[in-house]
């Protein structure tokens, strides 16, 4: 039977891509967990109140593609290894920020080569020219919906 012939799940863009983000979030998951001690969503923690924060949850959560559950149980759990602090907001008091301790800078810094090199492997199988168009076609589709759920 043609590729083009099959009208099952394994055709529709949202499956496939389901399936190399599960994929890919269990590979990284591994890494982070045999290499620093963490889970993917502490990782993802780190990595995003380093890149960006200090962040209340609901913004760490968006931040780290996260849901909000999973972004408040990965900063517990960050706040009881000593790797984020939380702290009322100056404008809000009712408002919670999590920002990085030293060692959670520190682990920060360790954890973005992780991240770096695992990025690179899951392109490795693509030659210059297809990881471009990849991307490019990547962004269209991304424009593409959120042009359409404005």
């Amino acid at each position: 039977m043609k590729a083009s012939a099959k009208a099952g799940l394994e055709q529709f863009l949202t499956y496939r891509l389901h399936v190399l983000s599960k994929l890919a979030d269990r590979g990284i998951a591994d890494r982070y967990q045999e290499k620093l001690g963490v889970t993917l969503p502490e990782a993802r923690v780190i990595a995003a109140v380093g890149s960006f924060g200090p962040f209340s949850i609901m913004d760490l959560a968006r931040h780290a593609n996260l849901d909000k559950s999973q972004a408040s149980r990965a900063a517990e759990a960050l706040i009881k290894q000593g790797l984020v602090d939380r702290e009322a907001s100056e404008e809000d008091g009712r408002v919670v920020l999590i920002s990085l301790t030293g060692e959670g800078r520190e682990l920060f810094r360790k954890v973005m080569p992780v991240a770096r090199k695992w990025n690179t492997d899951l392109f490795d199988c693509l030659d210059d020219k297809e990881k471009a168009a990849f991307g490019e076609a990547l962004d269209k589709v991304i424009a593409s919906v959120l042009e359409r759920s404005e």
